[in-house]
């Protein structure tokens, strides 16, 4: 092979080389990279749809349970009254201490106030003593929990209420019972963080 056929083969490598190279940049690069770009964008569409399907179905659950979240609504307001209806609250506490056997009850009502951290409700504090055994005691607190009026206890605090004999072994001891509790009200045409008044005042029952 002479040295001009070797320069015309090496001459016509190089472009050919050069062809390719200009192809790439030219069409194959910005091809390969509409590619990739559609590639994303189809990836996103299905990220996308895939919340979107996460965010139907967690509607399609709330729209199913809608009728128990109404009824538990429902069942709460009526658990927390638009009044403070303090003798209501002494009847119903006085009928679960005649259920549960406890004696001396007194119901000492508190001034109503906003909750802590803000609210369209108001706080009523009660307290709550009587003398009853151990038993009776949480007899007295189970009926308090399933009461038709919302009543959350904060605390109990209890001590013997006569010193304890050895001629009655089969007696349980009896108690002197304290119960600092809260109930709730909503009351209508009142701004969020104000309070309905209502004048305290100490019910005492004998038994």
């Amino acid at each position: 092979m002479s040295r001009n056929d070797r320069n015309m083969l090496i001459l016509g490598a190089l472009g050919l080389v050069l062809i390719v190279i200009a192809f790439y940049f030219l069409l194959l690069g910005p091809l390969l990279g509409r590619l990739d770009e559609q590639a994303q964008a189809r990836e996103d569409k299905q990220i996308q749809l895939a919340q979107l399907q996460q965010e139907v179905n967690e509607l399609e659950e709330v729209r199913r349970n809608s009728p128990e979240i109404e009824r538990q609504l429902l069942e709460l307001n009526k658990r927390i009254p638009a009044q403070p209806e303090v003798p209501t609250l002494v009847v119903q506490i006085e009928e679960i201490a005649d259920a549960s056997g406890v004696t001396q009850l007194s119901i000492q009502p508190g001034t109503p106030a906003p909750p802590p951290g803000g609210g369209d409700f108001s706080v009523q504090p009660i307290t709550m003593s009587f003398e009853g055994t151990y038993d009776q005691l949480q007899d007295f607190l189970l009926r308090t929990r399933n009461l038709a009026r919302l009543v959350t206890v904060n605390q109990v605090t209890y001590e013997e209420a006569t010193e304890a004999t050895t001629a009655e072994p089969t007696i349980e001891q009896m108690l002197q019972v304290e119960i600092e509790a809260e109930v709730y009200f909503q009351p209508t045409g009142v701004t969020s963080g104000e309070s309905t008044t209502v004048q305290p005042a100490e019910v005492t029952t004998g038994g």
